[in-house]
């Protein structure tokens, strides 16, 4: 065990490295063996980590010598693309400072996120491997961390549901429910079990919604034969897709009838609330049908909620679904550019088979559902956290290296010692 956890960190060099490759590679190791356990206990600490994870990438592609490849330039040009979207919301944003603001973070992110993909993408075989337990490791550790909090909060506090317990829970299960899927990939019954254990935990003494939601969702596609499972996820996004396209005309009538016939009554907390948010929010995407408010302008609405129902707290943080926000910020236009981002990702994944799938599929679908009922798109946090998230996806998901990258990388797995 000591030799194998040995070989792992060190990887066959001595304690002390005079190879620059290797010491930027442990510094990769160790912010993905650690970062996991401070997701949990540093709530907002996937702000700065997705950053500096993309300045190791950085460093690790100069100390390759190693430049972009086709597909990350893909990604980069259509990242280019969406923050220049999202910049130009500032000329007809009613609050432009905001927009300027939401800008900057996707395009700070998106360039974060180009320079670790393509820092992982270069990594010889045998150090994706080395990242890959090390990463494991501190997934295992950031998901056992997440349950204590969850039983923390749920025997050892006075009040379950105060606010800030509330908050901190929402923000630390939409992390471990990442982590756990990375544990139900795996093949081993031990981390597939403790993936269960966190399940049946945030599902008895969880506080976020959009993360139970996410979790039955999860269950299914693990139940669904391998086969099956792209099927059952385009036919997911075909039905989320169509709902987000008439989502702002449905919504009050929705809320009528439901209203009406008492069936808001047995869940009149997250459902009735957020159906009572959004049918206040239905008519002011009138006003600028198809560009929107501007970028992160949900925020500070005026006029939004009137009289409601619900709906019960005092500010509008956000329409707590992203379909709503995107509807309300970028028109019509941002949904499109949206259900096309989506579409993109989803063929992507079709290229990816048995594990891999399974880590890129439902990593989306925790993202999609989570934005859907709780967090808006525009937190740092959230911003941070997809961008890390993706990059322990990339690093389990052995089978997007391509071609042209293994013959970039062959020497240099030689070259390190077995």
């Amino acid at each position: 065990m000591f030799q194998k956890c040995h070989s792992v960190i060190f990887g066959g060099f001595p304690l002390w490295t005079s190879s620059r490759d290797e010491i930027v590679f442990r510094m990769l190791m160790g912010l993905y063996a650690v970062a996991p356990a401070l997701f949990a206990f540093v709530e907002m600490s996937p702000t700065v980590l997705a950053l500096i994870a993309g300045l190791i990438g950085a460093l690790s592609l100069l100390t390759k010598g190693v430049h972009l490849s086709r597909a990350t330039i893909s990604l980069a040009v259509t990242l280019a693309l969406l923050s220049g979207f999202v910049l130009s919301s500032t000329l007809w944003s009613v609050d432009a400072s905001r927009s300027l603001g939401a800008a900057k973070d996707v395009f700070g992110y998106s360039f974060a996120a180009i320079l670790l993909f393509q820092g992982i993408l270069a990594l010889s075989c045998a150090q994706r491997d080395r990242l890959a337990r090390v990463s494991l490791f501190g997934v295992v550790i950031g998901l056992v961390s997440v349950m204590g909090w969850e039983l923390y909060f749920a025997f050892f506090t006075e009040d379950p549901r105060f606010v800030g317990n509330v908050f901190t829970l929402h923000k630390i299960t939409v992390y471990g429910a990442f982590f756990a899927v990375i544990l139900l990939a795996q093949p081993q019954l031990a981390w597939k079990g403790l993936a269960a254990l966190f399940a049946v935990l945030t599902l008895v003494y969880g506080q976020s919604t959009g993360v139970v939601l996410a979790i039955v969702v999860v269950a299914v596609m693990f139940v669904i034969p391998t086969k099956h499972r792209h099927r059952a996820l385009v036919g997911f996004f075909a039905i989320y897709l169509c709902l987000a396209l008439i989502a702002p005309f449905i919504a009050a009538p929705a809320f009528a009838f439901l209203k009406t016939t008492g069936w808001l009554a047995f869940y009149p907390g997250t459902f009735a609330a957020r159906l009572d948010l959004w049918q206040m929010i239905a008519p002011h995407i009138a006003d600028k049908p198809i560009l929107g408010h501007g970028a992160d302008t949900m925020r500070d609405a005026a006029g939004v909620v009137v009289n409601p129902t619900y709906y019960v707290q005092g500010d509008l943080p956000s329409a707590h679904n992203i379909v709503f926000d995107l509807w309300y910020e970028l028109g019509a236009l941002g949904i499109i550019v949206y259900g096309a981002l989506l579409a993109a990702t989803i063929r992507m994944i079709r290229g990816l088979s048995g594990a891999s799938h399974f880590i890129a599929s439902n990593c989306l679908i925790i993202a999609v559902v989570e934005l859907s009922v709780d967090h808006r798109i525009w937190l740092s946090w959230v911003l941070g956290a997809l961008v890390f998230t993706a990059g322990i996806c990339l690093v389990h998901c052995r089978a997007v290296i391509g071609p042209a990258m293994q013959g970039v990388t062959a020497g240099r797995t030689a070259a390190i010692p077995s």
